[in-house]
């Protein structure tokens, strides 16, 4: 693969990465996301980053994190979907798992249900919990049920009945009689999408998987057709949020599993970038236009997990542990009717952007406090692609923040960074002090356009080891494309109400062959493809598990001294996340995993300069230590490696500039990236 092509949407603006192996070069380019058509500003930045270094032809690979899943749910833009449950089973969407959003609140708004109630039918037919049938399937009564809802013109119909992922015969029944009745009407099975316990998390996850499908779908097509008149003729791939790539038709497939594509490419770059630099514990803050997505890198792995949220929706599939605030550059302040300073999480977004983006906005937001601060150039933003005005920000935002808070301009500003700084902060806190983590043993590895502005005070606050500003870091997570593996992931419901060994190597057999089967069917050799097995376990009563990997090669037969293994690292894990382990009580195995990944060529050129003065001259920035002071700043593209800057200092690229407070030094490394201490 002589040229390698990463792009990533953002909510303001969309990310490419060309890196050019033959030539051993990076070009790197922003272009304005494009929400009316997202396809629009990808073709736009390929072409921009194109034009500035290789001829199309010579693209040989392609990689793709999105947004149109996770704004689809956000947004509730889905299309009309039907369902067909179990008779008794019909409000499962609605109960939910009685979780609420707030435990003491009477009056909170109970998540969205996605499927509206007259759209859900059931069906008479049940099986038991070890997957027997009680009662045959209602031929007639699923007969029927179609028919309704094909008359209702649902786009697609989700069929989710209880203790499918045991026995999917019921299942595939209606699956049969929708091609029977339904005209080529789509639908799903959630024994397909989700053969795991727990039917209101397997149905709102089935169900969501469909929604998004439709939406991914037309983008995925629309897409590569613009790509083929564009004359890029090589396969689209599309991140998932388990950290890994899959072929465009499979991500259309396994819709539910391109939400947060984008964010999880940002954690597989922190992970590629603080490995390089000898960092085994990383936090990525990866702060963008709308929000900050945190993740985990402990002892060199990402921290992954099998249950998600969003839109306050539950999804079950294994992904990495992301954590979303609602704080980024295009998060507006506004001072509330109790004169306190909010920022976030409503965000201007891409359109119409800050207010110094001069594209309509009319709201005051962090960009424009850090414009205000003297930490952002006017004149040379996003490499001079975008001139920001200055006296109408000064002016807007004086009336709506200075004068209520009876600040200056300056103050106001620091008091706005100041509030989104808290923000991050304890969300970092949330996820590793409330999880019996010590973040002072990470490195904070910063990006996205607004993070190295903000990095230096949140791990101070958190007594971070230190901070990593990767190269090119507005485009981090573009990056993580092109360095990301191709990654499958199966699972089910361990088939047996108590332990044999038999059955567990059996169900295990069956599993790899399946990962095995997929990477076959993407053309990959299956030497090449590397897999491990999994198991999600709990003490016998629990609600919930932990999933624990099993030691070993897949060929190894599981018996009592392999699963002892397991079952200890299992109670370590809960010692770790729970502070307690109870070693003598019996352990059940509740789920089975498997997964496989083929690696990605890696890039990893060290940094080399061409001789030129990174010194760029002076200007005032304001500190909250010092206030205003005269401080230097530099061209990040002229620093070679081993130059050490002392704060305060401001480093300006591209993509991004970053802020080095006094008594703060930044040395580059050798792979070019820049280490704060």
């Amino acid at each position: 693969m002589s040229v390698r092509l990463g792009v990533d949407i953002g909510g303001t603006f969309t990310d490419i990465v060309l890196y050019d192996e033959t030539g051993d070069r990076v070009y790197t380019t922003k272009t304005p996301s494009t929400p009316e058509a997202f396809e629009q500003g990808v073709v736009d930045g390929i072409e921009k980053v194109l034009d500035e270094s290789v001829d199309v032809g010579d693209v040989s690979f392609l990689s793709h994190g999105t947004t149109v899943g996770t704004n689809a749910v956000l947004e509730g833009e889905l299309p009309k979907i039907g369902l067909v449950t179990n008779e008794g089973l019909r409000d499962v969407l609605e109960i939910g798992d009685q979780t609420r959003p707030e435990l003491y609140n009477l009056f909170t708004d109970k998540p969205p249900t996605v499927v509206p109630r007259y759209l859900r039918k059931e069906v008479p037919g049940r099986l038991d919990h070890l997957g027997e049938e009680v009662d045959p399937l209602d031929e007639a009564a699923a007969t029927d049920a179609i028919t309704d809802l094909l008359a209702e013109d649902v786009e697609s119909i989700v069929v989710s009945l209880l203790y499918s992922y045991l026995n999917a015969d019921h299942e595939q029944r209606v699956g049969a009689l929708i091609e029977e009745h339904g005209d080529r009407t789509a639908y799903t099975l959630s024994s397909d999408v989700y053969p795991e316990i727990r039917e209101y998390e397997r149905t709102i996850t089935t169900v969501l998987n469909e929604a998004v499908k439709v939406k991914i779908r037309d983008y995925v097509e629309n897409l590569e057709s613009d790509l083929a008149d564009l004359g890029l003729d090589t396969a689209l791939n599309i991140m998932h949020i388990g950290g890994g790539l899959l072929r465009a038709d499979q991500a259309v497939e396994s819709a539910i599993r391109t939400v947060l594509s984008g964010p999880a490419a940002g954690a597989v770059a922190t992970q590629y970038t603080s490995e390089r630099e000898g960092s085994a514990n990383a936090i990525g803050m990866d702060m963008g236009g709308t929000s900050t997505d945190v993740s985990i890198v402990r002892d060199g792995e990402i921290i992954r997990t099998t249950e998600g949220e969003i839109n306050h929706l539950p999804i079950k599939t294994p992904m990495i542990d992301l954590n979303t605030v609602g704080a980024g550059g295009g998060s507006i302040a506004w001072v509330d009717e109790g004169d306190a300073l909010r920022v976030g999480p409503e965000s201007a977004g891409a359109d119409p952007g800050p207010i110094c983006y001069d594209g309509g906005g009319e709201r005051a937001t962090l960009t424009d406090a850090n414009l205000l601060l003297g930490r952002i150039n006017p004149d040379n933003f996003l490499g001079g692609d975008i001139d920001l005005i200055v006296d109408r920000t000064r002016q807007l935002f004086r009336e709506q923040i200075a004068e209520p808070l009876g600040q200056s301009v300056e103050e106001a500003a620091q008091s706005v960074v100041d509030v989104s700084n808290a923000s991050l902060t304890r969300q970092i806190r949330r996820v590793t002090v409330e999880r019996g983590e010590d973040p002072g043993t990470y490195v904070l590895v910063a990006f996205g356009g607004a993070g190295p502005l903000h990095a230096v005070p949140v791990a101070e606050a958190l007594d971070m080891e230190g901070v990593l500003v990767p190269n090119n870091p507005g485009v981090f997570s573009a990056s993580g494309l092109l360095v990301a593996d191709v990654r499958v992931d199966e699972s089910h419901s361990y088939r047996k109400p108590d332990l044999d060994f038999d059955v567990l190597n059996e169900q295990f057999d069956e599993l790899v062959g399946e990962v095995y089967q997929r990477f076959t069917n993407q053309a990959f050799e299956t030497e090449k493809v590397s897999v491990q097995r999994v198991i999600d376990m709990r003490y016998q009563g629990q609600s919930y598990e932990l999933t624990v990997p099993v030691p070993g090669e897949t060929t190894d037969r599981i018996d009592e001294d392999l699963l002892a293994e397991t079952e200890q690292a299992f109670h370590d894990k809960h010692r770790r996340m729970y502070g307690h382990a109870r070693t003598s009580e019996p352990i059940e195995i509740v789920i089975l995993r498997a997964s496989g990944t083929v690696q990605s060529p890696k890039h990893d050129p060290s940094i080399t300069v061409e001789g030129g003065t990174a010194h760029r001259g002076q200007r005032d920035v304001h500190f909250p230590e010092t206030g205003g002071v005269t401080t230097n700043v530099y061209e990040r593209g002229l620093l070679a490696a081993g130059t050490t800057i002392e704060g305060p200092a401001i480093v300006e690229e591209a993509s991004s500039t970053t802020m080095v407070p006094p008594d703060v030094t930044a040395t580059v490394t050798e792979y070019g990236n820049l280490l704060l201490d």
